[in-house]
């Protein structure tokens, strides 16, 4: 039989979640507030769906954006500067979609409650993380990864 060898570890592997978190630099209120807001909006869109408050035309849509909203938070939370991009791209997507349609005001009118809100809530989590102290921080963290 043959003989069982340890794996080596780097110290990238040997961090565990609790260890890479507890050595990012402080964070801001601003960077904390912009991930609680897109958490709030993944949040706003499985109450309204299951409260029934939206008629949501596509299911498959619907646990997209939530997916995406949520994981974006958690990115944000643990320093991913990439989200501001994304969220950005998001939007682009959203008003390129608006612009082709017929009209664009009854484009946003006719999105339901909960996908209003929820895209109110990341645009207000963007601003949040573009605000200096966020900044700071998200390319604080930036410098300090491998």
């Amino acid at each position: 039989m043959l003989p069982i060898l340890p794996i080596p570890q780097t110290d990238v592997d040997a961090m565990s979640d609790e260890t890479a978190a507890a050595e990012l630099p402080p964070r801001p209120h601003a960077a904390t507030a912009g991930a609680a807001l897109l958490l709030a909006s993944a949040i706003v869109l499985v109450l309204t769906w299951l409260l029934g408050v939206d008629a949501v035309a596509s299911n498959g849509a619907r646990v997209f954006f939530v997916v995406v909203w949520g994981y974006l938070a958690w990115a944000a939370f643990r320093g991913g500067g990439w989200v501001r991009t994304a969220i950005v791209v998001v939007f682009a997507i959203t008003v390129w979609g608006s612009i082709n349609s017929h009209s664009f005001g009854a484009a946003w009118l006719a999105m339901p409650f909960g996908e209003l809100l929820a895209r109110a809530l990341a645009l207000a989590a963007l601003a949040a993380m573009l605000l200096p102290p966020a900044h700071r921080w998200f390319a604080a963290v930036k410098r300090q990864r491998p």
